[in-house]
């Protein structure tokens, strides 16, 4: 699903700004390749700061946790290490980022991340109209449950998580998407919501190919008495409408439409692919 590797980041802290001399007291970092968690880095954190015990009735980490929790200079560099130079993600991102940024420097580091995505900002894009955007909100809507307590760094960074593959599956799934780039996610962060329906449909609209004439002529004799289908292995029934040459780089490519009327190209090499399907291979487009 995700063309690079994203790490998703959920930070539980002592307050709301390191400018105040708020500190972090747990961290959870989980990467995510392709459609799937696959790594994650979880620790509370002893900054030496006091916690509160308003902070102890909404997160459950107490003074007593904390203190005989590793060191921020242990484990902030062994967060960014885990991090590295992937794409960094949060629920209001711009949160969790301040602190990374704080507690680095603090220590003389600086992290390395590719760029930042927020899932507050992506949710508003791709599910406008909602009431609620906070996590635990989201999560009902979309049916995500909670494997741990809400405000514990890896519960809140696992439901994040599950959020960011849900809008990953719905795009890949409404525009045709084989795959959904980071830097794709970061720019819907900049647009309004009005606007990304019609900025992913300029996006994903087919290349400009060049017909060759006999391919033509075959399609449209098909197209007139009997059109060729096919099915892909997924279960969606496509119509061939011809073989042409994608005009930036001439690779043939095979033209089709949906059932819908849309119409799609694929390089045809990829067309008539064999793709392994629990254990089995198929192509990827059967004749009908």
């Amino acid at each position: 699903m995700f063309e690079k590797p994203i790490v998703m980041i959920d930070f539980e802290t002592s307050g709301m700004s390191p400018d105040q001399g708020d500190r972090v007291t747990e961290v959870a970092a989980l990467r995510i390749v392709g459609g799937a968690v696959v790594d994650r880095y979880v620790s509370l954190i002893n900054c030496n700061v006091r916690i509160s015990s308003f902070i102890t009735q909404l997160t459950g980490i107490t003074q007593s946790m904390v203190n005989r929790a590793p060191s921020s200079t242990e484990v902030i560099p062994e967060l960014l290490e885990f991090i590295g130079k992937d794409t960094l993600a949060a629920h209001n991102a711009s949160f969790d980022e301040k602190f990374l940024q704080a507690e680095s420097a603090r220590l003389g580091l600086r992290s390395q991340h590719d760029g930042l995505i927020c899932s507050v900002k992506l949710a508003r894009r791709v599910y406008p109209g909602l009431s609620s955007y906070s996590l635990g909100a989201l999560a009902a809507s979309l049916g995500i449950r909670f494997k741990g307590n809400a405000h514990r760094a890896e519960a809140d960074a696992e439901v994040a998580s599950a959020l960011l593959l849900q809008v990953g599956a719905d795009l890949s799934e409404r525009y045709g998407m084989r795959s959904v780039a980071p830097s794709l996610l970061q720019q819907i962060n900049k647009l309004t919501a009005a606007k990304v329906p019609a900025y992913l449909d300029k996006l994903n609209a087919p290349p400009t190919v060049i017909v060759k004439p006999a391919a033509a002529a075959r399609a449209s004799k098909k197209t007139v008495s009997q059109p060729q289908l096919y099915r892909h292995y997924k279960g969606g029934i496509y119509e061939l409408v011809c073989e042409a040459t994608q005009e930036s780089d001439l690779t043939p490519v095979i033209v089709y439409r949906s059932h819908n009327g849309s119409v799609w190209t694929r390089p045809k090499e990829v067309f008539f692919e064999m793709v392994e399907v629990n254990g089995v291979m198929l192509q990827r487009f059967t004749p009908l």
